[in-house]
């Protein structure tokens, strides 16, 4: 169907996931403008979409010649210009609409020039617009600047300036987004300074570092909480309400994530998120320090209550995953995903997970040969009753992987970075009849069984069917040499005796046997017909004859 022709509420979607999300640059404004000028149902639909966010962006590039000395940190940028599309959306008398505000300064080192560069441009407008939203950045491009040469006691009277100006300008912010590169005390205090000045109104708040707020400040209305600790010990999150939290994330945080911040009543280990459906958690600290049990201040460990919980997400590194121990999870949920070393699955052995929809297992590159995890992995998918999915990872290339150690057979979607032979490949095809999609990244080439073979086409016998539900399987070996005629024996052998099969990809493998194979072999094997082939770059497709897709 052409677009023009969609109804305006499908057109409308379909315009707001493309003008919807963050626009990085000017440019990248005035290229959606583009889509104003298609017709006047798109411009219609499309005008609040398009000017419905103002891009201030204060940059410059530094100077990087050898031999630089430390005293330019503080120097005022000579060559940085303010770059914004506010004067197109006053041109156009679309101010009032606008509420989203993009806010980015590159600085050598000290962002305040920038930053009263940005705010006098604002200051024009500010008296029209009605900005609910706010993302801000910071990107120090010295990465020499961090905490041991600033000294934040020169700059405190700056930071109050521009906080309390930026709210001055957009005082009815709901959603607060702070960034950057290279993280800063000076970035921190900011972003701080902004998040209690609309603590009592804030909804959505996502930072990428560790934000220094005031005492005693309080954000009890949020709804949407990101956060990245970046691995600073002792960080203290502030006090927030538990029950009102719908979506959550918190990264790179010590083995208890603050979970007092949540609590209500100091004398109870029990902490209700009442409303949180979406949970995201990730550890990277060292074996000894995520090893610890997080604990109420009388001792007895943190009970975490989600009974609304849909979606969660676990992430760690290394050690064991604390959070699995004292969450206590609903009966049903949609997703589960979890990433870990094989010595963290080892470590909950005990865990009984939720039944859920999608269940996905992931083990890292932290295993260091160590498999014992994985017989905890085959216990949890074998008990996934009633899961539409159920997805293993195995991306630790130092694990033997064989038939004898993945022993769960009810997997649909399997991916196996370690060195594999092709027979293990072919035992998973046959032993695992749900699988849908299979990848190996570094398969050994010519170790396969000998009766892989396939009859002339034109013989009238036809191969016995692999009794499996595969869809997609992308087989990748260990070997900038292209495949050699067993791999592509092997290929012929798969691609008659998977039926269901819709995609063969293969990194090292030349094309044109394979494709003179599917044409010659298509009538008497009609699947053949729509199989899609991805050989080395170049992808094939059958659709009025075979050759490279556009």
């Amino acid at each position: 169907m052409l677009l023009h022709r969609l109804p305006e509420d499908i057109l409308a979607i379909v315009l707001r996931q493309r003008l919807g999300t963050r626009i990085d640059t000017v440019d990248d404004f005035k290229r959606n403008l583009l889509l104003l000028a298609v017709c006047q149902k798109w411009r219609r639909l499309a005008i609040p979409m398009v000017y419905n966010c103002v891009i201030v962006q204060y940059g410059h590039q530094p100077d990087r010649r050898a031999g630089r000395s430390m005293r330019y940190l503080d120097a005022e940028p000579t060559d940085a210009a303010v770059r914004t599309n506010l004067d197109l959306v006053a041109t156009v008398g679309r101010v009032h609409a606008v509420r989203r505000a993009q806010v980015d300064v590159r600085c050598l080192a000290n962002p305040f020039p920038g930053w009263r560069e940005v705010i006098q441009r604002m200051r024009a407008v500010a008296s029209v617009w009605a900005v609910t939203e706010l993302e801000f950045a910071i990107h120090p491009v010295d990465y020499r600047f961090d905490d041991s040469n600033i000294d934040m006691a020169k700059h405190t009277d700056d930071i109050a300036e521009v906080g309390d100006a930026l709210v001055g300008l957009m005082p009815d912010v709901r959603r607060l987004e702070c960034g950057g590169a290279n993280p800063n005390p000076i970035a921190q205090s900011l972003s701080g300074r902004l998040a209690s000045h609309y603590a009592d109104q804030l909804r959505c708040l996502d930072s990428g570092y560790p934000m220094i707020l005031p005492l005693g400040c309080q954000l009890t209305g949020l709804k949407r909480f990101h956060i990245n600790y970046d691995l600073v010990p002792g960080y203290q999150l502030p006090q927030m309400t538990s029950g009102e939290l719908v979506d959550m994330r918190l990264v790179n945080g010590p083995p208890d994530h603050s979970w007092a911040s949540f609590s209500t009543n100091n004398d109870s280990w029990v902490i209700e998120f009442t409303n949180l459906k979406r949970l995201r958690v990730l550890y990277n600290a060292d074996d000894e320090e995520t090893g610890a049990t997080a604990r109420h201040g009388d001792g007895h460990p943190w009970e975490l209550h989600f009974p609304s919980l849909t979606s969660l997400g676990i992430c760690c590194s290394q050690g064991i995953c604390p959070f699995l121990e004292y969450a206590v999870l609903p009966p049903c949920m949609e997703s589960i995903t979890i990433v870990m070393s094989s010595a963290a699955y080892k470590n909950i052995a005990n865990v009984r997970l939720p039944e859920t929809k999608r269940l996905s297992l992931r083990i890292d590159d932290g295993s260091r040969h160590d498999p014992s995890g994985l017989p905890v992995i085959n216990r949890i998918v074998e008990g996934a009753h009633g899961s539409e999915m159920l997805e293993l990872i195995v991306d630790d290339n130092t694990l033997d992987v064989v038939p004898e150690t993945i022993t769960c057979t009810t997997l649909t979607h399997l991916q196996v970075s370690a060195t594999t032979t092709e027979d293990t490949m072919l035992a998973f095809i046959e032993r695992m009849p749900n699988l849908i999609e299979l990848t190996f990244f570094n398969l050994n080439l010519g170790d396969a069984r000998g009766d892989v073979s396939v009859p002339d086409a034109n013989v009238d016998a036809v191969v016995e069917p692999i009794h499996t539900s595969l869809r997609v399987l992308h087989m990748d070996y260990n070997t900038w040499e292209p495949a050699s005629d067993m791999g592509v024996a092997l290929m012929k052998y798969l691609l008659l005796r998977i039926p269901t099969l819709t995609e063969m990809i293969a990194g090292s493998t030349p094309n044109g046997p394979v494709t003179s194979f599917v044409e010659a072999y298509a009538p008497r094997y009609p699947h053949l017909s729509s199989v899609k082939l991805k050989l080395g770059r170049d992808e094939y497709f059958s659709h009025n004859g075979w050759g490279v897709a556009e």
